[in-house]
């Protein structure tokens, strides 16, 4: 069973990625897109999330395919969408519907694989088969998945 929800919570899983002074200057404080927050917590039936810390979770919007928000998954399941929108990242997703997957983040700092097998079932890593969707705005963007 899969259950995704859309939230209106905001964390900091994805600030210290994107804060970098390099990729704030010359940036002004106003979003050149209107965005809603998204902002939910992946779990494993029968699994612990922590495997998947590094990896990510990405829309795909239903009218724009090249649209996609994403959030990188932390030790404790949340993540927080941000839209790379015409070379600014802005904080949560335009409104509308969308398609989910999740990506793996499948090395270590070092290069090395951090898990041997899947984590997931592999249907979740394509919008085609994973099953996931949600619209923007929603409410809460919580995300089970399962092994089989």
């Amino acid at each position: 069973m899969l259950k995704l929800l859309c939230a209106g919570a905001v964390s900091t899983a994805l600030a210290a990625v994107f804060s970098s002074p390099l990729l704030l200057a010359g940036c002004s404080s106003k979003s050149p897109i209107k965005t809603h927050p998204v902002a939910g917590k992946v779990e494993i039936k029968d699994g612990d999330a922590a495997i998947l810390t590094g990896s990510a979770v990405e829309l795909q919007h239903e009218s724009d395919e090249n649209l996609r928000p994403s959030g990188n998954i932390d030790a404790s399941g949340k993540y927080v969408i941000k839209t790379l929108y015409k070379g600014a990242i802005v904080e949560g997703a335009p409104e509308g519907k969308y398609r989910a997957r999740i990506i793996l983040g499948d090395q270590s700092d070092e290069g090395v694989p951090k898990r041997k097998g899947d984590p997931i079932h592999k249907k979740y890593y394509e919008f085609a088969t994973s099953g996931l969707s949600l619209t923007v705005p929603g409410g809460d963007c919580n995300i089970s998945l399962s092994k089989k």
